[in-house]
């Protein structure tokens, strides 16, 4: 596996507002050699290679046993989307997947270090890689119904997880009890984070592609701060 980026460097690597220079800013902006920049990134990358160990875990589930898993403690918000896109749905699994605990090691010793950019890049590039593990399941969950033949051409599979569209955090309990994602590396805490905090956690839902499609309505969704749901939507409407 290899990484190749390419950081644009717009003005040759040095820049200062109207009126200061590069050494002595007027502006109180700091100039960054973006050749540097591109070097930490590259670095962060080449770390992430070394350090990531992703592993995951699913488990199919019928809809009468995921509905406790998803009332979990009881602090849904209600109504949400997710009840009624499983209850829709064709076929369920429940899933984990973590990018390892070495990399959430190694993030923490570079802010320790004041290494803030490399620290920053490692840690966006483990997040992201963490998220491209989910859609890897989903297109597992896909592929195997489709050999199945329980899955439909403009059918779609898509991933749900606590702590998004009305789903309470708090129902990772109660879906941990089921899949004991502890197998591969995953415990929860208290607060019901997963350690790893570069993990994730959910349930795979099958079904039609309208069935994965819901306007921002909900009181939650004006405090949400990713509407990736939207961009899913979009998705789905395509098929």
């Amino acid at each position: 596996m290899s990484y190749e980026r390419d950081i644009p460097d717009p003005d040759g690597g040095r820049s200062a507002g109207p009126g200061g220079s590069a050494e002595d800013p007027e502006d109180g902006l700091i100039p960054c050699d973006s050749a540097e920049i591109k070097a930490q990134a590259l670095q962060a990358l080449a770390l992430f290679e070394e350090l990531a160990e992703p592993r995951a875990l699913m488990m199919r589930i019928g809809r009468d046993e995921f509905a406790p898993i998803y009332q979990g403690l009881g602090r849904n918000d209600s109504p949400g989307p997710i009840e009624r896109v499983y209850q829709q749905g064709r076929d369920m699994a429940l899933f984990a997947a973590t990018i390892g605990s070495q990399i959430c090691v190694r993030i923490a010793e570079l802010f320790r270090s004041n290494e803030f950019v490399k620290g920053n890049f490692l840690d966006a590039a483990a997040s992201e890689g963490t998220d491209r593990i989910s859609h890897l399941l989903e297109n597992r969950f896909s592929s195997l119904l489709s050999h199945e033949h329980r899955i439909a051409s403009n059918d779609m599979v898509l991933a749900y997880s606590p702590g998004y569209c009305g789903w309470h955090i708090s129902a990772q309990k109660a879906l941990f009890a089921a899949l004991r994602p502890e197998q591969i590396g995953i415990s929860l805490r208290d607060s019901f984070l997963m350690e790893p905090l570069k993990s994730i956690s959910g349930v795979l839902v099958a079904g039609p592609a309208e069935i994965h499609r819901f306007e921002d309505v909900y009181p939650f969704c004006s405090t949400c701060r990713s509407q990736t749901c939207r961009i899913r939507a979009q998705l789905s409407a395509r098929d």
